[in-house]
């Protein structure tokens, strides 16, 4: 899979998941308000969300959780110390039909509104066939 402008270790480098818990593997392309993310990581066996050999559907939220870390950090990369974020809310997800041997997932991320103290974004994943898979709506804080 071609992992675009982003690697998994860089992704590694600017968010705080590693190992298996860094679920996406690549970055295509970001801008200051979009990031657009793909990975295969839900084929590996050792998938740290999987229970016995199944990820379930609420595990894609992860994901889309993961894509908006990521897109964070770039958008910090130049300050010395980047902020930390946490979810508030998850709220408006949606699920289309999850075929857990897609080849590969799309996780494409949207910053919808954005200050010092917290940010909102809309996320929406897709399998190699372009097929909707999830959606949903995230708001990070940022603690002082």
């Amino acid at each position: 899979m071609d992992s675009g402008i982003l690697t998994r270790s860089e992704i590694e480098e600017i968010i705080p998941h590693a190992g298996g818990m860094c679920l996406l593997e690549g970055v295509l392309h970001y801008s200051e308000t979009e990031i657009t993310c793909m990975t295969s990581s839900h084929l590996l066996d050792d998938n740290p969300l999987k229970k016995g050999k199944t990820l379930s559907n609420m595990h894609l939220i992860e994901y889309g959780a993961q894509s908006i870390a990521i897109h964070g950090g770039l958008l910090e990369r130049n300050l010395s110390s980047p902020r930390i974020g946490y979810i508030a809310t998850i709220k408006s997800v949606k699920w289309g039909r999850f075929n857990p041997l897609t080849p590969f997932l799309k996780v494409e991320s949207k910053a919808l509104v954005t200050d010092d103290i917290s940010k909102l974004y809309t996320f929406h994943i897709t399998d190699s066939d372009k097929q909707f898979i999830c959606s949903g709506r995230v708001m990070v804080v940022h603690p002082f």
